[in-house]
């Protein structure tokens, strides 16, 4: 009798370590991707942004970055007007399976020159700034759990100092 206690205690026990130890299977609401690249028109990128984002449920990390720069001329003479940004954002997302509300803060890095001619008369030399702007993002986002399109749109207000810059914006991308 207390040999065949003894066998079903280790049985039991070996039994319990065992399934503690075997993997188990992946429930419907699992993420599966939690990498997200996209293109982002307007938005916290002022003009456009290329972004990379975390999922970490509930939340998502943001980072993007984008450059632009366009030539003006005046009195004859030219330059170029030069943008680039580093949005920055803290995410947090709720909703049903893939359909989410995207509730955001962060900062956006902006930097803005102006070059001049190659005398460097026009627009009374060359100028540049960089400063910082809170961002904030609230709108829709279609998240797949499993990876493929992603999308959204928003409102995306930038506030620097006592100025604010009510904006908005678009993304398209793919979740992996």
């Amino acid at each position: 009798m207390m040999y065949a206690s003894l066998a079903a205690r280790l049985l039991a026990t070996t039994l319990a370590v065992t399934s503690a130890d075997a993997p188990r299977p992946e429930t419907k609401d699992e993420r599966t991707a939690s990498n997200v690249v996209f293109l982002e028109g307007f938005g916290s990128g002022l003009l456009y942004s290329v972004n990379y984002e975390r999922i970490i449920e509930p939340f998502g990390l943001r980072v993007g970055v984008s450059y632009f720069t366009y030539p003006v001329s005046s009195y004859g003479k030219s330059g170029n007007l030069s943008l680039f940004t580093v949005p920055m954002m803290v995410s947090w997302y709720t909703g049903w399976e893939s359909h989410k509300v995207q509730l955001g803060l962060g900062a956006t890095v902006i930097y803005l020159g102006a070059a001049t001619d190659s005398e460097g008369t026009a627009f009374g030399g060359d100028r540049a700034g960089a400063g910082i702007a809170a961002t904030a993002f609230v709108g829709y986002r279609y998240l797949p759990k499993d990876g493929g399109l992603t999308f959204g749109a928003g409102f995306t207000p930038l506030l620097r100092g006592s100025k604010a810059l009510a904006w908005g914006g678009a993304n398209v991308g793919y979740t992996f």
